[in-house]
């Protein structure tokens, strides 16, 4: 067994903690030299229709959260941050950030300052390429929005399956993920339809492949593995009769390579290997069922290393997780009664309780801020 592997298993949660997911994108390194990690651009989801998402900052050298940070610098812009933050990426100057609730896409300077909003009804996730972002929406039966980001325009849409959720961009093309969430039957009686990957050619923005997967109820980031041409996936089932899973998608052949027992709902990539736990919600136990692994693509190596149940026993409902690149420090959010404010946990790779610190409400992302 290799040294550095970590996993966390997380306290039982309630099926809104696994609804709410969010994941971290990947986030460019600035041109020239190794990056510098100052800290990271922190987004509380809020209570949906409550219009109290809240964008936050975390200094890195000494380990601070700045309460309030875009409202305290954007006085006259809009009366809060906006409603139900999805999605946040760092993106060169700018930090961009989808509010479903707002039907906004923001997006601001690295100080905070705004920048430009862009209306995107429905808006979910973010990637970016050059100077444009892509923001999948569930509107219209599912498309993906292409925006200048310096101009804040819209630039086209491209039409994909339905309810898209993450993207990924490898080589010339953007992968979105068809979850197909709303278009699964939670009874359990079957009537489900099957998740797809929609392929989009990036010089001409249009769908050039939509290739099923085999899976349901999709409700996922899609993360980049440590090969940089394979994608892990979350299955959330149907909470009855269909059990969570998660998958491999291999976009050079663009065919499922791996499928693993167990769902994915929290994933992040660190020093080569993908870092899961997964928290399964029944609707006929009305239990969650939390299990998680480490994953090396490389040797096609499953490991699972448990910590003490002890060492997360004060985290309520869990909502993401991330491992400083460099530093190896682990982050987990806590979105604790999702009316009141969270937690930020921060741990080292043994499983020691380094410090947690106060958020928002149901903190949910985090962009690393490197320069």
């Amino acid at each position: 067994m290799k040294n550095f592997r970590f996993i966390f298993y997380a306290a039982v949660v309630a099926f809104m903690a696994v609804a709410c997911d969010k994941d971290n994108p990947v986030i460019p390194a600035p041109e020239g030299g190794d990056p510098d990690y100052h800290g990271f651009f922190f987004l509380n989801e809020g209570q949906m229709g409550h219009n109290n998402a809240s964008l936050e900052y975390f200094n890195l050298s000494n380990h601070t959260m700045s309460s309030g940070w875009w409202t305290s610098r954007n006085y006259g812009i809009r009366s809060q941050f906006g409603d139900s933050g999805t999605d946040i990426m760092a993106y060169y100057d700018y930090v961009l950030v989808t509010l479903n609730g707002s039907n906004l896409l923001e997006i601001c300077k690295r100080n905070g300052e705004h920048h430009k909003a862009v209306e995107i009804p429905a808006c979910r996730r973010i990637a970016a390429s050059g100077d444009f972002a892509y923001v999948s929406s569930y509107a219209n039966d599912g498309y993906v929005a292409k925006v200048h980001i310096e101009k804040g325009l819209l630039a086209g849409t491209c039409a994909t399956g339905h309810e898209p959720e993450g993207l990924a961009i490898i080589g010339n093309k953007l992968y979105a993920l068809n979850s197909c969430g709303y278009h699964t039957d939670y009874s359990g009686n079957g009537n489900n339809e099957e998740a797809s990957i929609s392929v989009i050619d990036l010089n001409t923005f249009t769908e050039v492949e939509r290739v099923n997967l085999g899976i349901i109820n999709a409700y996922s980031s899609l993360t980049i593995m440590p090969d940089g041409h394979s994608l892990f996936i979350n299955s959330s089932g149907d909470y009855n009769g269909v059990a969570p899973k998660s998958i491999i998608f291999d976009t050079a052949t663009l065919t499922v390579t791996k499928e693993f027992p167990q769902g994915g709902t929290y994933s992040t990539v660190y020093r080569g290997e993908l870092y899961v736990f997964d928290t399964a919600f029944s609707y006929e136990t009305y239990t969650t069922e939390v299990s998680g692994f480490v994953y090396d693509i490389f040797t096609d190596t499953v490991f699972e290393f448990p910590i003490k149940a002890e060492a997360l026993a004060t985290i309520t409902a869990p909502s993401g997780i991330w491992i400083h690149p460099t530093e190896g420090e682990v982050y987990i959010a806590d979105k604790g009664d999702f009316t009141t404010p969270g937690q930020l946990f921060r741990f080292d790779l043994a499983g020691t309780l380094k410090e947690k610190y106060s958020t928002g409400v149901c903190p949910s992302l985090l962009a690393w801020d490197l320069r």
